[in-house]
């Protein structure tokens, strides 16, 4: 019982401050700031680079959609298929381990591997993330 309420408190404390700050497994780092109003900021950095500005993004509930400008897999060797665009997915962001994946924006092909087809709506290279 102690654990649970201790784990309320943590994240009761998060969501109450105005930052949210994530570290991924896959070496990406996200803050919110202003995370609890809507006049909401978005940044990411990968490894120890500077943190950039996300322009464009959607929160619903307990996730938020970055749409951060160029995020593309390997095009395949035939240049009239379509390349995959992808934005990132941080779903349970009021969870202990938020879940990390990439959202495939288009029908397209990438290029690893061979050449493969993947759908629009597909979720890959999940990953998990902790509160900072």
């Amino acid at each position: 019982m102690k654990i649970f309420f201790s784990l309320l408190f943590f994240l009761s404390s998060n969501l109450l401050t105005k930052e949210l700050v994530l570290k991924c497994e896959n070496s990406y780092s996200f803050k919110f700031s202003n995370f609890n109003t809507n006049n909401r900021i978005s940044s990411y950095k990968f490894n120890d680079e500077d943190w950039i500005e996300i322009k464009k993004f959607k929160f619903k509930d307990n996730n938020v959609e970055l749409f951060i400008p160029n995020m593309e897999y390997l095009a395949c060797a035939d240049d009239n298929l379509p390349v995959c665009r992808y934005s990132i997915l941080i779903s349970g962001l009021t969870n202990q381990r938020p879940m990390f994946t990439e959202l495939v924006l288009n029908d397209c092909f990438i290029g690893t591997m061979g050449c493969n087809e993947y759908s629009k709506g597909l979720k890959l290279n999940q990953s998990f993330c902790r509160v900072k």
